[in-house]
């Protein structure tokens, strides 16, 4: 392409926002109010160090785990969108003053796509590509199906998590992320190594390594093994491609996202007697025995963790609470998940966010249900949940339910987890782990992080996956819909039944590996009620999600 003619391209895409041209999609990129108003749906959080006891040389451990995990973040903004980086220069050269403000919120979503709006763009009037920048942008799922069927020894190429596709001499390729990253990783691989020599802790050496390596061979399958050993490890890192929300087209690319974090020795150690029963809670799964596991790997201890640095997808718009990794079915099968609770995110939430929506949209005789510690189990359970129910389709040897379900895996999922975990409350109450009232707080309190999660907008997988829950719900009249108040009530003898027909519903879902009713739920389910919806817009002044700001001696 000439430079003029790539001028123009730049222009077409970038410039239009700068004119005073009015469309449809369109908002005008000097508008000091409209950008404002966005920022203000994100409540800053500062992510301090120095509240946690750390000796000098766990501060150089930690400082290079940063590196690392900052060192990829440029890698996901290529993800996120092709024109991204170039927009982001645009936006950092320009000697205008609200152009601050559009740098702020472009770095906020990773490109000049509102996350919290349905992806419409605030910079230009392109429409992001489903694909995002995993694939050519004119791809289709038809055309990419069609090769591969058509050339079926690049099956596996095609279909792994880390390769992006591209056209070359009118053909599609698979070019492996290590090879198309490569001077990201290869930093992001050093500071691994660093903070591998510093620490004295030898299996956490030994998956620094492990890892380091991973990120320029693209295996992460010995290193995701030697995570799952590491209980006692006061500093971690998660680091690499790991989740599929970004790809909206085939639910196949991950992205890259680095996150550092500090055990919380005391509230970890309370975690043990929720792992201890995962193979009761798979034996106890509302499903026939064919859709269960036969056993549960040995789950790894819950480590309760404070996050310290975010980047790349794991710092993208909306925030995570907690997860549950690795996403490898092989360690799954043979190791179970880790689940990873991020305390001071999901109080930060909870404060900020899920407890003054609660008092706006629920019915005065629920609200003393809702329960920072319930918001924190339900959290917990929802993790726990993932790796329940099977991994593999039944009777179609070696196909996994996401490769199955493809882009409809992940809002499944993340259904299936919310209320899979929302069922296995009733059982930790059995046992005796929970108090006898805190099913009710965990009902009440899950509706009201709906209305938190939904207005991550509608193309979110965990905001399509409450809506799926939602309206499931309403449907079986276990939410109620007071039109005189407009507040929501529960019927908390039906919700106990829905939840149980639920969780039942999508377990077998992915076991069947049904994409057709995947997509048919996603399409019936996972839409916003016009009654409802009208109490979202009433929210405006309450933040959506969390800005992280980072703490500034971690650079020095």
């Amino acid at each position: 392409m000439s430079k003029h003619l790539g001028l123009l391209f730049t222009l077409l895409i970038f410039g239009f926002a700068c004119s005073q041209y009015e469309g449809p999609n369109m908002k005008r990129f000097d508008d000091p109010e409209f950008i404002q108003s966005k920022l203000k749906k994100y409540a800053p959080v500062e992510l301090r160090v120095a509240k946690y006891e750390l000796n000098e040389n766990q501060l150089n451990i930690l400082k290079h785990l940063v590196k690392a995990a900052q060192a990829i973040d440029d890698i996901f903004w290529q993800q996120s969108y092709s024109q991204s980086l170039s927009m982001r220069q645009e936006l950092i050269n320009s000697t205008k003053a609200v152009d601050k403000d559009y740098l702020h919120f472009l770095k906020i979503n990773y490109g000049p796509f509102d996350r919290q709006d349905n992806e419409n763009p605030f910079i230009g009037i392109a429409e992001k590509p489903p694909g995002a920048g995993f694939y050519p942008e004119d791809m289709t799922k038809q055309e990419f199906e069609q090769f591969v069927q058509d050339h079926p020894d690049l099956k596996d190429q095609f279909y792994l998590l880390n390769t992006i596709i591209k056209r070359e001499n009118a053909s599609l390729v698979a070019v492996p992320y290590e090879q198309e990253y490569r001077a990201n990783l290869e930093v992001a691989s050093n500071h691994l190594q660093l903070a591998a020599e510093m620490t004295s802790d030898s299996l956490f050496k030994k998956y620094l390594n492990l890892r380091a390596d991973a990120l320029l061979s693209g295996e992460f399958f010995n290193s995701d093994m030697v995570w799952m050993e590491l209980v006692e490890n006061e500093l971690d890192i998660v680091i690499g491609p790991i989740e599929t929300y970004e790809d909206q087209l085939l639910g196949l690319k991950a992205s890259y996202e680095g996150i550092v974090l500090i055990r919380d020795m005391k509230e970890t150690e309370r975690m043990d007697k929720y792992v201890k029963s995962m193979n009761q809670l798979e034996y106890r799964l509302p499903v026939p025995r064919m859709f269960k596991k036969a056993s549960v790997a040995q789950q790894a201890p819950i480590g309760v963790f404070n996050t310290i640095f975010t980047s790349g997808d794991a710092n993208l718009a909306v925030k995570s609470i907690a997860f549950s990794l690795p996403n490898d079915e092989r360690v799954r099968e043979l190791k179970g998940a880790r689940t990873v609770q991020e305390k001071n995110i999901i109080l930060a939430k909870y404060e900020k966010i899920l407890v003054p929506i609660a008092a706006r949209v629920l019915a005065d005789e629920i609200l003393p249900f809702v329960d920072g510690d319930a918001f924190f189990t339900n959290t917990l359970l929802h993790e726990l949940a993932h790796p329940l129910g099977l991994n593999y389709v039944r009777g179609k040897n070696g196909v996994t339910v996401r490769e199955a379900l493809k882009e409809t895996y992940s809002p499944i999922e993340e259904a299936k987890a919310d209320i899979v975990g929302l069922f296995n409350v009733g059982y930790f109450v059995l046992i005796g782990v929970l108090p006898s009232d805190f099913e009710q707080k965990a009902y009440v309190t899950f509706i009201a992080s709906i209305f938190r999660s939904v207005r991550f907008g509608a193309t979110e997988a965990h905001a399509k996956a409450n809506m799926i829950a939602f309206n499931y719900l309403v449907n079986e009249k276990a939410i109620l819909f007071d039109p005189a108040t407009k507040r929501y009530n529960i019927n908390f003898k039906r919700m106990r039944n829905a939840v149980k027909k639920l969780a039942a519903d999508l377990l077998m879902i992915e076991g069947d590996g049904n994409y057709e009713k995947a997509s048919q739920w996603l399409a019936d389910l996972a839409t916003i009620p016009a009654e409802t919806q009208a109490i979202i817009d009433g929210l405006s002044d309450i933040p959506v999600d969390l800005e992280f700001i980072f703490d500034a001696s971690l650079f020095e």
